[in-house]
């Protein structure tokens, strides 16, 4: 459909806050901070916070090894809610993987922009090139899902880091990197 139509595909305009026309789905209706759900299933019914499974202060001695703060799972808008990295007109804008890191985090390992670089965690290691941006926090690594030349699933766990959903710990992992 997309080569019949080189100018894309128009499906309409998306409408936002239909919350305000039907509600949330809740037992109310409403936005519920306390959650009589969570309640009735065992749970806080408030939202509480809880430290990453791995983190400077929930492992002080992993951290002494991995001192970084990996976040995985970025999007790019050339492949938002995609995976197709062969495209040819997306791949000319977004050609490979970048790990985002603050210039402070590059300054100080010695890494500039578009150096590749090893990034390794208890888990596993993978190479990619390095994007300088002021846009991440100093002491934090960003990589994207989903491309096999640097494959950020390598790094992560799926050891479940939420009681209630089960969901893995993929935007709070420890790491290290190093120059190539």
């Amino acid at each position: 459909q997309l080569e019949e139509e080189p100018g894309g595909v128009f499906y309409g305009v998306t409408k936002y806050k239909g919350y305000e026309q039907r509600g949330f789905r809740t037992p109310t209706g409403k936005f519920e901070i306390y959650s009589e759900t969570l309640e009735r299933m065992g749970y806080d019914p408030l939202p509480t916070h809880r430290e990453p499974l791995e983190s400077p202060i929930s492992t002080p001695d992993l951290s002494r090894e991995y001192p970084l703060v990996l976040t995985t799972g970025a999007r790019s808008l050339e492949y938002l809610h995609s995976q197709l990295r062969d495209v040819p007109r997306l791949r000319s804008r977004r050609p490979e993987p970048l790990a985002e890191i603050h210039p402070d985090t590059a300054a100080r390992y010695g890494i500039g922009d578009g150096d590749m670089v090893n990034v390794e965690t208890k888990r596993g290691s993978i190479e990619i090139r390095v994007k300088v941006t002021e846009d991440i926090m100093p002491e934090v690594v960003s990589i994207p899902h989903g491309w096999a030349q640097a494959n950020v699933n390598i790094l992560t766990d799926e050891t479940p880091a939420d009681p209630v959903t089960g969901t893995p710990g993929l935007k709070a992992l420890l790491c290290r990197i190093k120059k190539m």
